[in-house]
């Protein structure tokens, strides 16, 4: 069985005659989280979609659309590769990387002499993740130090910031033909619409996002209208995944497989009068989207694409073939060890096959609410034959995960999400009866309300609640896992340690739980204790280049040197294109004014990843050794474009610009450090200082100088806010006190 019982129809519709034998701009425009049936055009009357509503009239939309999984990664992998999770191997959020070995959409626009533009409106489509593949320009800079709540699926902008930058690079690419990527993740969670979307759906914020991004539609809508564009460009707007809303149990998305989970938007809109205000009711499936979108391109679909161009439908909407979707979750065996769920569909039936196998008649109970498979057991039987020769035939050649792609710093962000389920090994589990998620689903809530109340602050109160849960089932390893990952927030790692050598016994190959461990023993001042734990564990037999790289952190904190290289070079032998560790190795030889190998492997570093953290900081540190303080204050200001909460960039950006004579630039610098981090203490001393030199607001200095001592500053440090204390209070004319605070500088200073 294939995904598409092929159209065997002549003449094929012409795309290429329709297009006048010109390349035509596509703008793909992908909805996160958004159900078909939450949408105007769609049937849905409880909401204003205008803009939506209008394109369906002016485009071919398609009523029985299907992902193939309910997660934003895979999903998206899918649509941009044409094939499915099965063979593409990218089956879960965060940690899954897309083949590089596999042709997106974007790379067959490229190659056909396009301008390429990605606009990503979420952390978990960041390009680290593989989709940026063949775009020119990839908008993913998410600076995670700015979310009050952090979550991997927090992690967002909303859609006007996406069109803002959207429409900039539209409108400078507007005369070569381009295919711009538009991702939209507004009805995700956390639902809070802006004005007045807020108040208008009070009692319904999920469809208040929906509405709030069809009014950012309109913009993109409007500017192809007003820079003439419509003519020439194909608009396609498609769904990701659903939202289950409570339906079965389910809040959100993810977990289940059902039909409110599955069914998404998809429209094709083009300029031409005979393929608008159509709709189809054929059963098709996101894979279908890049060979439908190559086609009406007229470029090649490569090879291992798996789904099947929908061009035919665009012409002949009333064709209803028997057609199949496959859809699947691994999200419970990654991150709880409980079964992952498949589905199979044809028009009217649906089989999820879990421990205990579902059947759902779509035409009279399309709730999925009355399980057929007792009574329609020779159904049941045919479409579970079906699926398995369907399922062995797309899994053919597939791709494997290599973790080794991952670089550090992605996985420090990750564990500091508290993300750890695609790094576990679910083959352990191969074998074993798997607890079925239907069953689960009250336990998943639970302990999704709990991380949720760890997020608000309440760390007692969720910590109770998933305690509850391990007594309920004590093998859940992201229990254990979220217990100590609450801790390790709160700034409780003696707390949190315990918690993540549990989640370490029940999966012992995450990598998560090694990293957080020794980042525990980092924060309590024990380095050295990091740095055993980290050798126990690899003398257990496991192997990672990112454990030597965590080593080598470890020693390089203790400053053992010549132990940091070994373990960076025994990381970079494993993989020779991790940036981090070459910029890791020039730090050591900045340290100690090696300057040709620190210039070596920071340009190493720069070929494979410029924007890696940290890089252009560590390459400001070289080149202000070496003198060259212009460059290094231009290296400065590249890290902050980077990494703009890196205040220990600006501070060092702050005082480049007073040796540079740059006064007002200084000050800048120095209040933008106050802002980012208010705890460090010299940026007060030096704001101090800035005012003492200019004679005036010594009060004030007075202040911000004795706020800098609260501080506990390094004991190197401690002398200059003595010293200038003095010097201020004898510009104020105390010289009793002067002479005290002078007294007590001389005395640290000696100290040393």
């Amino acid at each position: 069985v294939s995904l598409i019982v092929l159209l065997k129809r002549q003449p094929r519709p012409d795309f290429a005659r329709l297009r006048g034998g010109k390349p035509f701009n596509v703008v793909l425009v992908t909805l996160d989280t958004t159900r078909a049936d939450r949408l105007g055009c769609y049937g849905f009357s409880r909401i204003e979609t205008p803009t939506l509503d209008a394109l369906a009239a002016r485009g071919v939309k398609f009523e029985n659309c299907m992902a193939q999984t309910p997660l934003t990664l895979p999903s998206h992998s899918s649509i941009f590769t044409g094939t499915l999770p099965l063979f593409h191997g990218v089956r879960d959020n965060g940690g899954f990387i897309l083949p590089e070995e596999l042709t997106t959409m974007a790379e067959v626009f490229k190659a056909g002499g396009y301008s390429t533009a990605a606009f990503i409106g979420a952390y978990v489509l960041d390009s680290k993740w593989g989709l940026g593949q063949g775009f020119d320009t990839y908008f993913d800079r998410f600076d995670l130090s700015k979310f009050e709540k952090i979550s991997l699926g927090s992690v967002q902008r909303p859609a006007n910031e996406v069109l803002d930058e959207a429409l900039k690079w539209l409108g400078e690419n507007k005369d070569s033909p381009f295919f711009a990527w538009i991702h939209l993740y507004d009805p995700h969670t956390p639902y809070e619409p802006p004005p007045p979307f807020d108040e208008k759906y009070a009692r319904s914020p999920y469809l208040g996002e929906i509405a709030f991004l069809d009014s950012q539609l309109a913009r993109l809508d409007r500017f192809l209208e007003e820079n003439g564009l419509k003519g020439n460009s194909f608009l396609v707007i498609a769904g990701d995944h659903g939202e289950s809303l409570g339906e079965h149990k389910e809040s959100t998305h993810g977990f289940f497989i059902y039909q409110e989970a599955l069914h998404v938007p998809l429209i094709f809109v083009t300029p031409f009068p005979a393929l608008q205000g159509l709709s189809a009711s054929a059963l098709v499936s996101l894979v279908d989207v890049m060979p439908t979108v190559l086609e009406i391109a007229g470029l090649p679909v490569p090879a291992e694409v798996q789904g099947e161009s929908l061009v035919p439908f665009l012409f002949r909407p009333a064709e209803d073939p028997d057609r199949y979707a496959y859809s699947e979750t691994y999200y419970p065996r990654f991150h709880y060890g409980w079964s992952e769920l498949k589905s199979f569909q044809d028009k009217t039936r649906k089989l999820i096959i879990a421990p205990q196998k579902e059947l759902y008649d779509l035409t009279t109970d399309a709730d999925e609410m009355r399980d057929l498979a007792s009574a329609e057991a020779n159904v049941l039987a045919r479409l579970d034959s079906a699926a398995a020769d369907f399922i062995a035939k797309h899994s053919q050649n597939a791709h494997q995960l290599d973790f080794r792609k991952i670089d550090p710093e992605t996985r420090e962000k990750l564990a500091a999400l508290g993300y750890i389920g695609a790094f576990t090994d679910s083959k352990k589990l191969e074998g074993k009866p798997l607890a079925n998620p239907k069953e689960k689903i009250v336990v998943f809530n639970e302990l999704s309300r709990a991380r949720e109340m760890g997020m608000n602050g309440e760390v007692d109160e969720a910590i109770a609640v998933i305690r509850g849960i391990i007594d309920s089932d004590p093998e859940i390893g992201d229990a254990y896992f979220s217990i100590g990952n609450i801790y390790f927030k709160a700034r409780r790692f003696k707390e949190a340690i315990p918690y993540f050598e549990q989640a370490l016994e029940r999966k012992p190959d995450d990598t998560f739980c090694v990293m957080n461990i020794a980042n525990s023993y980092v924060n309590m001042g024990r380095p050295g204790d990091g740095e055993s734990f980290v050798i126990d564990y690899l003398k257990k037999g496991f192997s990672d280049p990112q454990l030597y790289f965590l080593l080598g952190t470890l020693t390089f904190l203790q400053k053992k040197y010549d132990d940091a290289l070994k373990y960076y070079d025994e990381c970079l032998s494993y993989n020779s294109d991790m940036a981090a560790a070459h910029n890791a190795i020039a730090a050591i030889h900045i340290v100690r004014d090696d300057f040709p190998s620190a210039e070596k492997h920071i340009a190493s570093a720069l070929a494979i990843n410029p924007k890696l953290g940290n890089l252009n900081y560590n390459r400001a540190e070289l080149l202000e050794k070496q003198g060259r303080l212009e460059e290094a204050a231009e290296a400065y200001r590249t890290e902050l474009e980077n990494s703009p909460k890196h205040f220990k960039t600006s501070f060092n950006l702050s005082r480049l610009c007073r040796m540079l004579g740059r006064v007002e630039d200084e000050e800048k610098y120095i209040r933008l450090t106050m802002e980012i981090n208010p705890d460090f203490p010299l940026s007060y001393f030096y704001l101090a200082r800035l005012y003492l030199n200019r004679g005036r607001e010594f009060e004030e200095a007075v202040r911000l100088t004795k706020r800098g001592i609260e501080l506990r500053p390094d004991p190197k440090d401690l002398p200059l806010g003595y010293f200038l204390l003095a010097d201020l209070y004898s510009r104020l004319g105390d010289s009793a006190s002067s002479a005290e605070y002078a007294r007590k500088g001389q005395e640290l200073a000696r100290a040393q």
